[in-house]
């Protein structure tokens, strides 16, 4: 089986939930555009690599502390309110 890989850039960024804020990054096409790919994942989840969370508010009491680190995170798109450049 042949495996082909799609070169991709690494974008660091900061996005804002309603819940949680999340700084990692996002991989976009070679000379892509962030919006582009936001725009055509709209109704899906992303990928966020090397993801730092801290929540805004607690939803449940159970909760981890804030600055968790995780290799990646999926984020629903439509639940972004926010995204910026690092």
């Amino acid at each position: 089986m042949v495996h082909m890989q799609v070169p991709k850039d690494l974008v660091k960024v900061k996005i804002k939930t309603e819940s949680a804020i999340i700084k990692g990054n996002v991989h976009t096409l070679v000379n892509g555009r962030l919006s582009d790919y936001m725009t055509s994942h709209v109704g899906k989840f992303i990928p966020v690599t090397d993801a730092e969370i801290f929540y805004t508010e607690k939803t449940r009491t159970d909760l981890e502390e804030n600055g968790v680190k995780r290799e990646v995170v999926f984020i629903n798109v439509e639940k972004i309110e926010m995204i910026e450049y690092l």
